[in-house]
């Protein structure tokens, strides 16, 4: 099981996350591209952090909000999804080529990861945008939207995600944070478990719901992150549960 976390999220002097612990116990980062947070300084770092740990890095592509932290709906056309997610990409991948790394995986952040599962013409938009900058990249999404359909029918590498520290309704849609909270570390480990063991997760009315997984999320943004990761692999160590790059499963 992959394990990846939202992260480089800071931005000039307003610090965000506990980037430098919270790496020592993931495997793979997904990094702000400079749109709904981070800057260049703050990308490069993340990288070179990621780097000295062995941990994979992906783009964490968004809208263009930093205000709303990419967490409110903004009316784009495609085509400027198309434009905005390239750009992105390519500043990320200019930090990785001068560190020595490739880029592992791409995700959509924020609400543009529910605007890419469920509206058609953003699905495709953001699926050709990676399509042309890198067939090879992993898409991190949730399994059986209208992206991933779209994605395994265009040929590409879809890893399916499940955001273990977020609630889900019973229809398995996850509940969006404004401002991410602080979860019990041994809660979210259990979920994290319950993933990669029995390919199931608890709901918020305590139905429990199909979650077959390549790649399991914590938020870099919540209070309290280091601790959550760092639960998680000593629980999996505990249960002898793998945690490795997606391009080592």
């Amino acid at each position: 099981m992959d394990l990846n976390v939202d992260m480089g999220e800071s931005f000039g002097r307003y610090k965000l996350g506990n980037d430098g612990e919270v790496m020592r116990y993931i495997t793979s980062a997904n990094v702000a591209c400079g749109f709904h947070a981070g800057d260049p300084l703050v990308m490069h770092e993340t990288v070179r952090l990621a780097r000295e740990y062995g941990v994979a890095v992906g783009a964490h592509t968004g809208l263009e909000d930093r205000r709303g932290f990419g967490r409110r709906r903004v009316e784009i056309t495609p085509e400027e999804l198309k434009s905005d997610t390239l750009y992105q990409l390519g500043a990320l991948d200019a930090f990785l080529k001068v560190n020595g790394m490739k880029m592992q995986h791409v995700k959509p952040h924020g609400i543009l990861y529910r605007m890419v599962s469920d509206d058609e013409k953003y699905a495709l938009a953001y699926l050709e945008a990676v399509k042309s900058y890198n067939p090879a990249l992993y898409i991190f999404v949730p399994r059986g939207t209208l992206i991933w359909q779209f994605g395994k029918e265009m040929g590409l590498k879809m890893a399916a995600e499940i955001l273990v520290d977020l609630s889900y309704d019973d229809n398995g849609n996850w509940v969006l944070e404004r401002t991410k909270k602080a979860w019990s570390p041994d809660e979210v480990a259990e979920r994290a478990v319950m993933v990669a063991r029995d390919k199931k997760i608890s709901t918020v009315s305590g139905k429990l719901i199909d979650a077959e997984a390549d790649t399991i999320c914590c938020h870099g943004d919540s209070p309290n992150a280091a601790e959550v990761v760092k639960r998680i692999r000593e629980e999996f160590e505990r249960l002898n549960i793998p945690l490795q790059k997606l391009g080592e499963v």
